[in-house]
Order: C-alpha cells, then sequence, then structure tokens
C-alpha cells in the first residue's frame, strides 16, 4: 500500500491536536510539531476545499490567521511582512524570501511528514519556563520558537469548520502576561472571540530586517535544497 503526505489530514484535527499537546509535554517538539501541522492540513483542506494544492491551502490558512498566530507563536513579531534568510520555496511567487507559513510548510511540515530529520538549525527552540521562549536566527537557519505549536493549534482551533471536535477536558492554551487561559473545549470555532481577548493586552510588532542576509533576493523558483517537498 502507498502512503501520501496527504493521508496525514485524514486524522480528526481534534486527535491532532490532543497528540501535539500530548508529545510536547513529553519533551517530544518534533512530533508535537508534526501533530500540529496535521490540524492545520485537516482544517485547512475543510476551509479551502477546492484548492487542490495541500501547500497553497496549508499556508493560506496561517497567512489569513497571521494576527492570531503571530501573538500565539511569536509574540513581538509581525509575521506578516517579516521574510526569513532562508533560500528555499516561498508560495508567495518567485522572488521572495519565504513568510512563516512557508518556513513551516517546507521546513517543518514536509520535511517530518516524509520521516526525514529537519536539518540542523532549524529545531525549535527549547522551552526554559512557562510562556518564555527564544527564536534563534542566522543566514540560513531559523529556530521558530517552541510556541509555534501552541500558534498553530489556536488557528486549528478556532475555525469555525472544527466546531464539534474534542479534545480531553483539561487541555488548554496559555497566553498573555497576566496570563489568559483558554480551555481549547471552549473555544471551538470561536475566532473573533479570540481576537477580541488578544486585543486587550497591546503587543508592538516590528518586522524584522536581516540586512545582507536577504538584500538579494532569490531568482526564479527557489529550490528547496533538501527542505522539503514542492506545493
Amino acid at each position: 500500500m502507498s502512503v501520501g503526505l496527504d493521508t496525514l489530514t485524514f486524522m480528526k484535527v481534534g486527535d491532532s491536536i490532543r497528540l501535539a499537546i500530548a508529545d510536547f509535554e513529553r519533551g517530544e517538539s518534533e512530533a508535537a510539531m508534526l501533530h500540529a501541522c496535521n490540524a492545520i492540513d485537516g482544517t485547512a483542506k475543510k476551509v479551502y476545499p477546492d484548492i487542490k494544492s495541500v501547500g497553497r491551502r496549508f499556508t493560506k490558512l496561517i497567512r489569513a490567521n497571521y494576527d492570531i498566530f503571530g501573538l500565539m507563536a511569536v509574540r513581538g513579531v509581525n509575521v506578516a511582512e517579516t521574510r526569513w534568510p532562508v533560500r528555499i520555496q516561498s508560495t508567495l511567487g518567485k522572488n521572495e524570501w519565504p513568510d512563516t507559513a512557508d518556513l513551516i510548510y517546507f521546513v517543518h511540515r514536509c520535511v517530518q511528514g516524509h520521516g526525514d530529520e529537519l536539518p540542523d538549525g532549524f529545531e525549535l527552540g527549547i522551552r526554559e519556563a512557562e510562556l518564555i521562549s527564544e527564536m534563534h536566527v542566522e543566514e540560513g537557519k531559523v529556530r521558530l520558537p517552541w510556541n509555534t505549536i501552541f500558534g498553530l493549534i489556536a488557528v486549528a482551533v478556532v475555525q469555525r469548520v472544527n466546531i464539534g471536535q474534542r479534545v480531553p477536558e483539561g487541555y488548554y492554551l496559555n497566553w498573555g502576561v497576566p496570563q489568559i487561559r483558554f480551555e481549547i473545549n471552549e473555544w471551538w470555532g470561536r475566532k473573533d472571540d479570540l481576537r477580541a481577548q488578544l486585543a486587550t493586552q497591546h503587543t508592538p510588532l516590528v518586522t524584522m530586517n536581516w540586512g545582507d542576509w536577504t538584500a538579494n533576493p532569490p531568482s526564479g523558483p527557489t529550490p528547496n535544497a533538501g527542505y522539503g517537498a514542492g506545493v
């Protein structure tokens, strides 16, 4: 039997979220990230049923919810405008550096979905304390914060197509200072309500500028350089 990447979306979104959180709590961040990507995969397939390209609908869903994802995953960074100094393919078009959605799809979703190891320098940051995280960037390498997992989970949870999904009672998301706790089973499909809650804490956003690292944009369709599959 031949199993393709799209087979991963057959699992219920709620189950993918449950597994992501359980794996993260066991310290298995790469496995947790894969399950979080599966939750986005399955959700995007329902939100955009007419888009056949997995990569395009995956990245489209994240971009459409950057206001939620960014605050939950990379607070303080303008993920909509920031481009990363990594020469991988971008679904934004030719001669474009990848944005955060591209980075997650081509490096994390595709690589791990194929059962390959992440390239060095792309591992998620390690959780040092509750809600404290860090991001490390150098030319050709980006370590996103561990919170990326929960930013993806939040995006999936609040889509109306997922109303009726469930996780075990007691599974929750934390955010902010002071912390706001979101019991996941109370937040399925409540995108506008979550946006209102996030707006209660003002967060200035910075668009990252990498100087010489991104001075010369990729020319033509950028090869993935071993970081996953095409769109």
